[in-house]
């Protein structure tokens, strides 16, 4: 009888002893300080930093003096015909056909680069490189007036291949509307 008085008494003081040292956060005391050093900060931006801007500026200059971008020059002006061509006449199926085939044409090297694959490589300097490329003053002429023509409504993702979609839409900076203003137009006369 008296072992199981002194199990139980030391059952009820190993609870009391834990459950204290629980609540204290089971604190462990070190018989070397350790010396703490406040944390320093890494971050090297600072607040109102444009060197980021600065450096699409530079990629956007070194695109203008590169032999490749000259090159490009009738895949613009196709786009920028056609994309304008259609915002003038929406209802025309011709206009249409132009703007798809042109900005297939377009987007195809945009596609190209943006299926870099991450996982495997370092893509950022691709994707810089991309956005400088269709960052050039024709291309922002381009990418305007794709987004007028789009926003007009009758052409939209759908009309492109799905591998290209994304890029159309990066570069037109719409959805578009499947529905034609001239559909919504006509079908408001019938009633």
């Amino acid at each position: 009888m008296s072992r199981f008085i002194l199990y139980v008494f030391m059952a009820f003081t190993t609870a009391f002893v834990g459950t204290f040292w629980a609540a204290r956060g089971f604190p462990v005391g070190s018989f070397n300080p350790v010396s703490i050093q406040p944390v320093q900060p890494t971050l090297t931006a600072t607040f109102g930093d444009n060197s980021g801007e600065k450096k699409r500026e530079k990629l956007v200059e070194e695109q203008l003096r590169n032999p490749e971008n000259a090159k490009r020059n009738p895949l613009r002006a196709d786009a920028l015909q056609a994309a304008t061509g259609f915002a003038l006449s929406p209802c025309d199926k011709t206009m249409k056909a132009s703007l798809v085939s042109a900005t297939r044409a377009y987007a195809m090297a945009f596609a190209e680069i943006r299926n870099c694959n991450s996982m495997f490589t370092n893509c950022d300097t691709a994707l810089d490189k991309n956005a400088a490329t269709y960052s050039t003053p024709a291309d922002l002429r381009v990418r305007a007036a794709l987004h007028e023509a789009f926003e007009k409504g009758g052409i939209s993702a759908a009309d492109f291949p799905p591998e290209l979609r994304m890029a159309v839409m990066s570069l037109a900076n719409s959805q578009g509307d499947p529905v034609s203003a001239c559909e919504t137009s006509a079908q408001r006369e019938r009633p």
